[in-house]
């Protein structure tokens, strides 16, 4: 189960004067919360070993930190006990610490030598880590068909279903869409962040938790662009698609193509672009 984060850290307000048609008004504007996590990892003696520190909007937490280790390949989903939180004697923000217990060992060697964190900022990214991740995750389940009309709805279902970006304009969002055999879709689990490889974890996270991994049959919505991490991601959960609102990187789609994932880009009300497994799309 998500752990219940206090609703006034997800959002706050803050006094603005907003500009409109030469006039200035003052009022109160919602702010999407930021804030760090530091994801730890822990075998049967209990003893933390510190995974990664991201920033991310508190709330399914235990989702985020799952989806982190499970999409970094640092350990298997099934391996998961259960997942707590800090000490409050010991910090100041318990909530921010979050802890995943493991049934086994944990081999710590994971941390240093993985190479698929790879963030569009990093400098890293490029063939090296292209072919590391194709050797590591191997192509997807294919997938038979996903219908181009029903495409055309997603990103008007994924919007009504950000609960929280109709206030504040600032959080990315991921979706799980089902795709029944005739191609029609339908979005089942939505996540939202400040970060949009946070909405994939959580995304990822709550998959896991539910043992429903790997993800086939499913279709990985994006609110925005789609990057090297995230084709990355989608295929280690096993999403055989992705389709996102704004434009994938040039890494993005050969990754994809690499993996065998289905690639959709610049989603629209009347528009899109296949970019790889181009016959899964039909009409």
């Amino acid at each position: 189960m998500s752990a219940l984060p206090d609703p006034r850290r997800r959002t706050s307000t803050h006094r603005v004067i907003t500009w409109r048609d030469g006039a200035a008004v003052e009022r109160d504007d919602l702010l999407i919360g930021e804030e760090p996590a530091q994801i730890s990892v822990a075998g049967p003696d209990g003893e933390p070993i510190e995974g990664a520190v991201t920033m991310r909007t508190p709330g399914n937490d235990d989702e985020l930190a799952v989806g982190f280790l499970v999409s970094e390949r640092l350990i298997d989903p099934s391996d998961v006990a259960r997942v707590s939180f800090g000490d409050p004697l010991h910090a100041s923000q318990p909530e921010n610490h979050i802890l995943v217990h493991l049934r086994s060992e944990f081999d710590v060697a994971r941390i240093p030598s993985r190479t698929t964190v790879a963030t569009a900022s990093c400098g890293i990214c490029g063939k090296a880590s292209l072919d590391d991740v194709a050797q590591r995750l191997g192509r997807v389940e294919p997938i038979a068909r996903i219908g181009g009309a029903a495409l055309l709805q997603l990103p008007e279902q994924l919007r009504a279903a950000q609960d929280l970006f109709e206030g504040t304009g600032g959080l990315h969002a991921a979706a799980a869409v089902r795709v029944a055999d005739d191609g029609s879709l339908r979005v089942a689990t939505v996540r939202e962040d400040v970060g949009r490889h946070n909405a994939v974890d959580k995304l990822i996270g709550e998959a896991a938790l539910r043992h429903a991994l790997p993800l086939r049959h499913t279709l990985l919505l994006l609110s925005g662009r789609c990057s090297f991490e995230l084709v990355q991601k989608a295929a280690a959960a096993g999403f055989p698609a992705i389709a996102c609102v704004g434009a994938p990187s040039s890494l993005a789609v050969e990754t994809a193509e690499r993996l065998g994932v289905c690639l959709i880009g610049f989603l629209r009300e009347h528009s899109f672009n296949v970019y790889t497994e181009q016959g899964a799309v039909q009409p």
